[in-house]
């Protein structure tokens, strides 16, 4: 049976992440409005944070030559066939962003893996990596299978600590299209299992087959949510 928790400890952990991502997803179009130069970056921001506004109500794909006159670090994610929603950088620690958009939609990657998500119909509140994450080491570098241990959380289903195993795989070389770039990738699949939710799911990655960016993805996150699609428009600067 998945791991159920109600003490305080566990409640704090799984709120922390919605009222961070909440604040910081609020505080990057307010800070953009307190530019007074029409044609500013901020002012740029702002309008380009507008187009997510109407998530989830019908839509299609970002254009990309708007993407591509911001400068600003960017990605775009779609929930299943749904619309793709632009969202941009709002924090940056080590390896982790904190990617937010006008929406109240935020995502938490590291590595190129999803570690938690607010604002979705169902959130990945947490995730523990117990074992060293093949992700962590560059797909770039990855030549033979590698395993992958991980725990996670979804508050709305109160559950907490599910354990996840995994198998990372590369599939050999593929190309994708950046920004109407081909950039060549390598493509790896992660099949993975959760037996106490008798979840299995198979994630997908695109990784850049000289600098290691995770281009594109196709992640599992929650057993009640459909793939969520990331495609990386412009990575942060080094």
């Amino acid at each position: 049976m998945p791991t159920r928790s109600s003490s305080p400890e566990a409640r704090r952990r799984a709120g922390a992440l919605s009222r961070r991502a909440f604040v910081a997803a609020a505080a990057v179009p307010l800070l953009a409005r307190c530019s007074s130069k029409p044609n500013s970056d901020s002012d740029t921001l702002t309008r380009m944070l507008g187009q997510s506004l109407g998530v989830f109500s019908g839509g299609s794909s970002i254009a990309l030559s708007e993407v591509a006159s911001v400068p600003f670090a960017s990605l775009g994610v779609r929930i299943g066939s749904g619309p793709q929603v632009l969202l941009v950088l709002a924090s940056r620690s080590g390896p982790s962003t904190l990617w937010t958009s006008a929406s109240h939609i935020a995502l938490e990657i590291s590595s190129g893996r999803i570690l938690r998500t607010a604002g979705l119909a169902q959130n990945l509140s947490a995730t523990i990596v117990s074992s060293p994450d093949p992700l962590d080491a560059g797909l770039q570098n990855l030549h033979a299978p590698a395993r992958a241990t991980r725990t996670l959380d979804f508050a709305d289903r109160n559950i907490f600590g599910n354990s996840v195993e995994s198998i990372v795989t590369p599939a050999g070389p593929a190309a994708i299209d950046v920004l109407g770039s081909r950039v060549a990738c390598l493509h790896v699949l992660e099949r993975g299992s959760c037996a106490a939710l008798g979840w299995t799911f198979t994630n997908e990655y695109w990784v850049g087959a000289k600098d290691g960016v995770v281009w594109r993805s196709l992640q599992f996150i929650h057993p009640d949510l459909d793939v969520v699609e990331v495609a990386l428009f412009r990575p942060p600067r080094l």
